[in-house]
């Protein structure tokens, strides 16, 4: 009996030092808008303290920054003043928007002008740049806008920083690399706080930093250009990506693109001809270090395609995937570098609560090993999910899933897709999830 009770005992210390081992802080989640877009900023780190208001507000600030610098909505800011001088001498502008200039021309010059921050004469008389009924512009007109571009017009110098034009009407339109930049001056930032796990989306681009405190990677979802979920997907996603101190950063017509005729014309211009790419990919998505270099190349792929753009991809040590959609609607893929391995292959959502490890790598001799670890572990997990629940019960919280990087990826509300599944359902704010959720607690009821 005495050793019956001493079991007992220790199985209840055990269970509540779990409880309090396994339930840890939920990551930290900061929502906002920016750059006509919006941002997500999950932190898994034990140096953000309290609410994180105070690493908000900062986030805030740095964003409004770099608007301030390259935004062409601001008209007092340093790209719309460098656009309307006509000016062909040096004109001052801060060190960190020659830098992403610096950026952009170098780009320029690998894709041979494939990637051209200087087409908004361009887009502007194709109609993409605001909403104003389409059609197609005259030839002539075509050739008028296209004297007013040409990214080798615009010299830069760091010390001072300087940009200085050799066109007087050259304007630039930094759309297609500053969202990046803004992904890795927010990731600088933290990491100058101090925190080093995170996932940082803005628009669509992601960044993520070191591992989450259970080890396992930040995980981003490269959406489908059928925009619906694929056979055995939860979610619109052609795949899931692990992002260990690394970038994805995804271009597409699918969402931009106007039909006249029969006729479909993309976003995505081709600056050596002005006229729209002809039958370009439907999306390109691009893995890199650098947020900011992923953004940019990923829009450069769109006018390359996949011929050109994957030998490119191969000089340069890119890892990119291209994605077309066929006649019959099915997904045709081409990728090359990280994106072409097997473990980046097409695959279902993580189910809700569940998280793949991050390891790859396995041993053949473990399949040799005793009978005895596997009991032991299979005890310890029961012992953890038992302690997690006891901890659950006693403070009366909802369990909530993980869904790695993919919960940085909010929906037209602001929440993520994998939020939206975990609140109460008196909650949610999707209608749909909240009347599935409604229905299938009245069946349960009903049983």
């Amino acid at each position: 009996m005495f050793t019956l009770r001493l079991f007992t005992v220790c199985l209840t210390a055990t269970l509540i030092f779990a409880a309090s081992a396994i339930r840890a802080d939920e990551p930290l989640r900061l929502f906002g808008r920016t750059m006509g877009t919006h941002y997500v900023v999950t932190v898994d780190s034990p140096a953000v303290a309290g609410d994180g208001a105070a690493l908000h507000r900062r986030i805030e600030f740095r964003l409004a920054e770099i608007n301030a610098q390259m935004s062409t909505w601001d008209r007092s800011s340093e790209i719309t003043r460098f656009n309307d001088s006509q000016s062909t001498d040096w004109f001052d502008v801060s060190a960190e928007f020659v830098l992403v200039v610096a950026e952009a021309k170098r780009i320029f010059e690998c894709t041979e002008g494939a990637f051209d921050p200087t087409l908004s004469p361009l887009i502007d008389l194709w109609g993409f740049g605001d909403d104003r009924i389409k059609a197609v512009p005259e030839a002539s007109a075509i050739r008028a806008a296209s004297k007013s571009v040409g990214m080798q017009h615009v010299e830069l110098r760091s010390k001072p920083p300087a940009l200085k034009k050799s066109l007087p009407g050259i304007q630039l339109n930094l759309s297609a690399i500053a969202k990046g930049y803004a992904v890795d001056a927010v990731a600088a930032l933290l990491a100058d706080q101090n925190i080093t796990s995170f996932m940082v989306d803005i628009g669509g681009e992601n960044r993520g930093g070191q591992p989450k405190a259970n080890g396992n990677a930040w995980r981003a979802g490269i959406e489908s250009p059928l925009n619906a979920p694929l056979p055995g997907q939860e979610l619109p996603f052609s795949r899931i990506v692990e992002l260990n101190e690394a970038s994805v950063a995804t271009s597409g017509d699918y969402r931009n693109f106007f039909e006249i005729d029969g006729s479909r014309y993309s976003h995505a211009i081709d600056p050596a001809t002005g006229w729209p790419v002809k039958e370009p990919p439907a999306a390109v998505s691009v893995v890199h270090q650098s947020c900011m270099s992923a953004d940019a190349w990923a829009t450069a792929m769109m006018v390359l395609g996949s011929k050109q753009g994957l030998l490119l991809a191969r000089e340069q040590n890119l890892s990119v995937l291209f994605q077309y959609v066929t006649d019959n609607g099915q997904i045709q893929e081409f990728a090359t570098g990280l994106l072409a391995e097997p473990s980046a292959e097409p695959q279902a959502a993580p189910a809700k609560n569940a998280e793949e490890p991050t390891g790859s790598n396995t041993s053949s001799s473990s399949t040799s090993a005793p009978w005895f670890p596997f009991v032991a572990a299979a005890a310890v997990f029961i012992i953890a999910i038992a302690g997690m629940a006891i901890g659950t019960i006693i403070q009366n919280k909802h369990l909530k899933g993980s869904c790695g990087g993919l919960a940085a990826m909010p929906g037209s509300d602001g929440k993520s897709a994998c939020e939206l599944c975990t609140l109460p359902k008196d909650q949610c704010t999707n209608a749909e999830i909240r009347e599935k959720m409604q229905s299938a607690s009245e069946n349960a009821d009903s049983a």
